[in-house]
């Protein structure tokens, strides 16, 4: 499975060492402005290299349009994009034969086909997000126009055992990107960037959390029963490598449901509802969509992160996918409700 998405589609392809990797997005209609300079801002908030806090790969990720667009707008046709690897070391993992690192998919893609690329994890390594990055950048530009107002920011809320506060209203995607660490506190943001350097330094790494949030969100998103708009949310931010948990709702997520019923549905002081993420029923209630996610440490440790170049903590480089897939997610029930506004 290499494509995601029902009527709104992404089918990515390319691996971490390979000549380059892309995306097809098919299913955007016609007339949307876009153009390489809306994809080249998301793919430059990804791209390897940004600080001393991720890996030292150094890509551009130069995008190439191939198709799909005519005087800067949509044809309603297949767009086609690719980015060229220009950065590969692949001698950094032939010393390492078959040796598996712990919680990656070395061992379990290796029994399930019996050949594999093992060049930087080859189609398992992080670096085919950035044809999720693509696809999410395409989605945004159709959701600007199908509904204006609406728009997504993340941000990083936890790093290691260092957690930021609850902001009183999200932040903007600038005040986000002010600091490496992509967390929009600076005191919390200088605390997580020396924990990364630590952990870099001795070869180690670090997990955490990322908090994203829709604003501007139409009611209605989502199915009732099967094709929930958690469950497609989950399925999309579950399919990042890594990620190991999603929780819907604002604050404090996980301690929310220690609380008694008559508690947990008065609300708080984010909107009376702020603890359902934005969703009732299945689907959206207009409210504002807040989801968390959660990252387990990065797999490549020990001798393998000294001989290669690889995240300490890919948190901070997370960001842009978690915005791209739940931008994916809201643009293929755009497309279903306009389709079917009935229910499939």
């Amino acid at each position: 499975m290499n494509s995601f998405g029902r009527l709104f589609r992404l089918t990515t392809f390319g691996e971490s060492h390979g000549p380059a990797l892309g995306a097809v997005v098919d299913g955007c209609p016609a007339g949307i402005p876009l153009g390489e300079a809306d994809i080249q801002r998301a793919l430059d908030r990804r791209r390897p290299g940004q600080s001393a806090l991720t890996t030292a790969r150094a890509e551009a990720d130069k995008v190439e349009l191939l198709s799909g667009l005519y005087e800067g707008k949509t044809l309603g046709t297949p767009i086609a994009a690719l980015v060229r690897n220009t950065n590969q070391r692949s001698a950094d993992y032939a010393a390492f034969g078959e040796k598996d690192r712990p919680g990656h998919a070395d061992a379990t893609w290796r029994a399930r086909f019996q050949h594999q690329d093992r060049r930087g994890g080859g189609r398992t390594s992080g670096r085919e997000t950035l044809s999720r990055v693509i696809g999410g950048a395409i989605a945004e530009a159709f959701l600007a126009k199908q509904h204006p107002g609406l728009h997504t920011v993340a941000w990083v809320s936890q790093i290691g055992p260092l957690k930021a506060p609850t902001p009183l209203a999200p932040p903007t995607r600038e005040e986000v990107d002010a600091h490496p660490t992509r967390c929009p506190f600076p005191q919390e943001a200088g605390e997580m960037a020396a924990l990364i350097l630590s952990a870099k330094e001795n070869f180690d790494s670090l997990g955490g959390s990322v908090d994203v949030c829709t604003q501007g969100m139409p009611i209605g998103l989502g199915e009732p029963v099967f094709g929930k708009l958690k469950a497609r949310l989950a399925d999309a931010l579950a399919g990042i490598g890594a990620v190991s948990g999603v929780c819907w709702g604002g604050g404090d997520i996980l301690g929310d449901i220690a609380l008694p019923g008559k508690r947990f549905h008065e609300g708080n002081v984010q909107a009376p509802s702020a603890r359902y993420g934005g969703i009732q029923g299945g689907l959206s209630n207009g409210e504002a969509l807040h989801v968390r996610v959660y990252f387990k440490p990065t797999a490549t440790l020990g001798d393998m992160a000294k001989a290669g170049r690889h995240d300490a903590c890919i948190l901070p480089r997370a960001v842009p996918v978690v915005e791209a897939m739940v931008a994916l997610v809201l643009a293929d029930l755009s497309l279903q409700t306009l389709a079917f506004p009935h229910g499939l």
